[in-house]
């Protein structure tokens, strides 16, 4: 019995001494300062190096905006040097903006960098600084440059034997894509002392010109029967809204040829049926053209055409002179 009452008070005994024990206290972990170079600008560029800092969520995050922000100092250059040459060249680059071109800036992708540096701010944020072979980019960018100027010029080319609207259209398409070479010329020129830029300029200009003369020399002639005039003046009043050169002439024009038929339908109600046929030639070459059926309540044949020209009228205006009339114009 005496055993059993040893046991049960040295049980008690433990008992009391874990629970009121004292732990082993824990250490505070120290905080790692964060580095200086985490808010300070990155590094100065040198002649071979580039560099860029960021933050983000996380590691992928932040290698972003480092690259983002190595890119956004180019940028910053380039707006400055675009808008000292939009006073001189206004002309031939109205179609960018100082906004166009920082968008485009944005975009250059950098690929070639190694992480130098990176720091765990906190648990949501992560800190690095990048950089990259400066010659390496100058000539990504030189290759990238040469292929898409490469291209354009090869499209332009082909267009020898195409018609009158192919030329307005694919000219049209070339300017903007040569104005949209601006951005990297003007970066390759900030980044290489080397870069022609002078000759890359006149690449691009030499494009918008093309474009304008070929805009210039675009021409349409509008003809008709008796009966069609009334659709042929829609036709005529829509391209010159759009700005287009409506001739008097058919010489060196795009000819867009009308006739219409028209059939009394008699029942109830008397319907007449108008048959527009349009045709579009450049030169001896049909390059368009569509029969369009127009039904109008019979009134007087007077009140018939006038109020079909008005849907007609109506039809271009929502469809699309493309549409109604069967030609591939380039209309902004």
């Amino acid at each position: 019995m005496k055993l059993i009452y040893s046991l049960f008070f040295l049980f008690i005994s433990l008992s009391i001494t874990g629970c009121g024990g004292s732990s082993t206290p824990s250490i505070p972990v120290k905080k790692e300062p964060i580095p200086a170079w985490v808010n300070s600008i990155p590094p100065n560029d040198t002649d071979t190096q580039m560099f860029g800092i960021g933050i983000g969520k996380n590691r992928e995050v932040a290698i972003k905006a480092a690259l983002s922000d190595m890119v956004a100092k180019l940028g910053t250059t380039v707006e400055s040097s675009f808008e000292s040459i939009e006073k001189d060249v206004h002309s031939y680059y109205s179609t960018s903006s100082t906004s166009n071109i920082k968008s485009s800036v944005s975009k250059i992708k950098i690929n070639n960098y190694k992480v130098i540096k990176s720091f765990r701010i906190s648990y949501k944020e992560f800190a690095v600084m990048v950089e990259t072979n400066k010659q390496k980019f100058i000539s990504g960018l030189k290759d990238n440059l040469a292929e898409k100027k490469r291209l354009i010029q090869q499209r332009y080319d082909s267009l020898r034997d195409s018609d009158a609207l192919i030329k307005y259209n694919v000219k049209k398409d070339l300017a903007k894509q040569a104005t949209e070479l601006l951005p990297l010329v003007l970066i390759l020129s900030e980044v290489d002392k080397s870069f022609d830029k002078k000759l890359n300029m006149n690449f691009i200009s030499l494009k918008q010109k093309q474009f304008i003369l070929e805009s210039n020399n675009l021409k349409f002639y509008v003809s008709h029967d008796k009966k069609s005039k009334i659709f042929a003046k829609k036709i005529k009043n829509y391209l010159s809204q759009k700005g287009f050169n409506v001739s008097n002439s058919k010489k060196d024009s795009v000819n867009i040829k009308l006739s219409v038929h028209d059939n009394l339908s008699r029942g109830k109600i008397n319907i007449v049926v108008l048959t527009l046929n349009i045709d579009v030639f450049d030169k001896a070459k049909r390059i368009g053209g569509k029969s369009i059926i127009l039904k109008e309540r019979y009134n007087s044949l007077a009140s018939v055409y006038k109020n079909a020209s008005i849907h007609f009228e109506q039809d271009i205006s929502s469809k699309g002179i493309n549409k109604v009339i069967g030609i591939n114009l380039d209309i902004d």
